[in-house]
């Protein structure tokens, strides 16, 4: 397939590095579906077929809108378009759903057709307390006893598939909660995530003029990890593209769909690729993984896909099992002893992470282990800060302040480090500004305020002074004060009170700085990641994948299938991020908090694992 000519050249020159099936998703000017495997460049095709969209195929006075499963992942697609010459501008809406819901559909329509948008401090989120005791109320009417932190999830749930119009029984219990939470919401003028999504999606069906306008502005939508991203936006984006007539560049993975407990069903990728009126392309070499790990990862999903490493690529890469006989502790010193073992060959330790399912024994026993051991760690749960996007930028802040004005190190390091430059930094405040509706500072002002605003500080420095500088400069209080979500109205001065009240240091906070670091975090939050080396320790039927206890039998018994199928790819995208070498701890059995040895053997996939190591010696 020929490169269109009359391109910027950096993007003439990427479109020119692109595979074949990369370069088909990325120029192809109708709607269409890329499913890209592990590794394969979904990132990269993502950001060319924005590029030769905003050159070739729509109009200067038009744009596209993209859709992102995370901020940062909105902001890299706009540093990327950045890099190939392309400047965006206005005619490019990055962001989450609920972001672009609020942006470019509540805020500028509801008021059209007699809707009231979030205002100031009308958004909550399903951390706040005030949204924890409307659920509970809402529940003490519907079902009493049933307990908030139980059930929000199932809560959630219901009322993304009401949203997308799936009929729900309102005989149920939780059904009546779901729909009472959602009156209650609407009465005080409250909104959360979800029911900005919901409100935004019946906008657009009650007036067809709506999603007119909206096509008119923007006719291609791109969505990142479509699988992920659940009901309501599956049927946003079959309305836009059926009743707007958008043109729609899906792109995703079935098998790596591991938010299925929000909803999410990677269903509704395979929908988009089954249609006539969209292209279906596969990106299929595996540009991370060796060979070896790449069958491992087959193995573990249960089934061969097309994948295939780089055939320039002369190594394997290696899958390493280790099995300890004790219960959790021991699978934690394990982890710091082939941590020892890879420093020792001059592994440097930011290439090194450390996955685990989620909050319990195995965590608490990696983080005593690692705070025992000589290394230093980030772990990307902090809770002892507040969370937000204002939070977030403070702490992306202290990180390039302490890596100093230029990026970090050589290209081997920077890859392994997610600081942002000062260039990145400025165009994330600039992105708060337009977030709340103010007007944002020019490209180059922004810069050159925010490189005013950091000063290379050592580590060890006291957190609160330093915000306070960095806040005199950029007044983010004043910005916060303007944000519809609750939560943000106050971080800055939050953390201004956790920095003095416990000390802290701007080292503490800069979680970005990950050089001399290794990684501990979960499975779905490694997800679009990769590192050299991985370690997965606490592979025991029990842990990974867990069983939940039955009070009738009392014994501790498996999970429903689908809740095994969501925790096997989790399994799958964390055997996938390791470009050299992934290393399994397994075991059979674990202690209960009573100190009870419960002996369901090694994990079912680990086992997978090893009989596919077996199988290929």
């Amino acid at each position: 397939m020929s490169i269109p000519t009359g391109l910027p050249r950096r993007l003439e020159e990427e479109l020119a590095a692109l595979n074949e099936s990369q370069l088909v998703a990325a120029i192809h000017p109708g709607s269409v579906v890329v499913q890209a495997g592990p590794g394969s460049g979904k990132t990269r095709t993502l950001v060319a077929k924005a590029a030769y969209t905003l050159e070739s195929l729509i109009p200067p006075r038009r744009g596209l809108a993209a859709i992102t499963y995370t901020r940062h992942a909105a902001q890299e697609i706009v540093h990327r378009l950045d890099v190939l010459e392309v400047d965006g501008g206005a005619r490019i809406a990055a962001g989450t759903l609920h972001g672009w819901c609020l942006q470019r559909i509540l805020r500028p329509f509801g008021p059209l057709v007699g809707m009231v948008p979030p205002g100031i401090g009308h958004v909550i989120d399903d951390k706040s307390v005030e949204w924890v005791v409307l659920l509970q109320q809402c529940l003490d009417e519907a079902t009493p006893g049933s307990l908030a932190r139980f059930e929000k999830t199932e809560i959630c749930r219901i009322r993304r598939r009401m949203a997308a119009g799936i009929t729900e029984d309102d005989r149920d219990p939780l059904v009546r909660a779901a729909l009472k939470m959602e009156q209650r919401m609407r009465d005080r003028s409250l909104y959360d995530f979800d029911l900005m999504i919901s409100e935004a999606f019946a906008l657009l069906r009650r007036n067809p003029r709506i999603t007119q306008l909206l096509a008119s502005q923007f006719p291609m939508l791109i969505v990142d990890e479509y699988q992920d991203l659940g009901p309501v936006l599956h049927q946003i984006v079959l309305h836009l593209r059926e009743q707007g007539g958008l043109e729609v560049a899906a792109f995703g993975d079935p098998d790596q769909a591991i938010m299925g407990f929000a909803g999410a069903d990677p269903e509704f990728l395979i929908e988009l690729a089954s249609r006539r009126d969209f292209l279906n392309v596969s990106l299929n070499i595996n540009y991370r993984c060796g060979s070896a790990i790449i069958a491992a990862s087959q193995a573990a999903i249960n089934g061969s896909r097309a994948y295939h490493a780089n055939p320039l690529r002369t190594d394997p890469g290696v899958v390493e099992l280790v099995s300890v006989s004790g219960a959790i502790g021991e699978h934690a010193e394990m982890t710091v002893m082939k941590i020892d073992e890879l420093v020792a060959n001059d592994v440097e330790e930011h290439r090194i992470a450390v996955l685990y399912p989620g909050k319990g024994a195995l965590l608490d026993e990696l983080i005593t282990a690692l705070d025992d051991s000589i290394y230093e760690y980030v772990h990307e749960n902090d809770q002892r800060l507040p969370g937000g996007e204002f939070v977030e930028f403070i702490r992306q802040c202290a990180a390039r302040a302490i890596a100093g004005p230029q990026p970090v190190g050589t290209p081997d390091i920077t890859r392994t480090s997610v600081v942002p430059t000062i260039r990145q930094l400025a165009s994330t405040y600039r992105v708060l500004h337009e977030g709340l509706g103010q007007s944002s500072p020019l490209r180059r002002p922004a810069v050159r305020l925010v490189a005013a605003a950091l000063h290379t500080v050592r580590t060890d420095a006291a957190l609160a002074p330093w915000i306070s500088q960095l806040n005199a400069v950029l007044g983010l209080d004043n910005l916060a004060s303007r944000s519809p979500l609750k939560r943000d109205r106050h971080a800055v001065e939050s953390l201004l009170d956790i920095a003095a009240g416990n000390r802290l240091c701007v080292g503490d906070i800069a979680g970005a700085l990950r050089v001399g670091k290794i990684t501990l975090t979960t499975y779905h939050a490694a997800k679009g990641r990769e590192w050299d080396f991985v370690i997965l320790p606490g592979l025991i039927d029990g842990v990974m994948p867990r069983r939940r206890w039955n009070d009738l039998t009392r014994e501790w018994v498996p999970v429903p299938a689908g809740d095994f199928e969501q925790l096997r790819r989790a399994f799958y995208v964390g055997l996938t991020r390791a470009r050299q070498a992934v290393i399994l701890v397994e075991g059979d059995h674990w202690l209960s908090s009573r100190g009870l040895s419960n002996r369901y053997g090694v994990s079912p996939f680990a086992q997978m694992v090893r009989s596919q190591l077996r199988r290929s010696s």
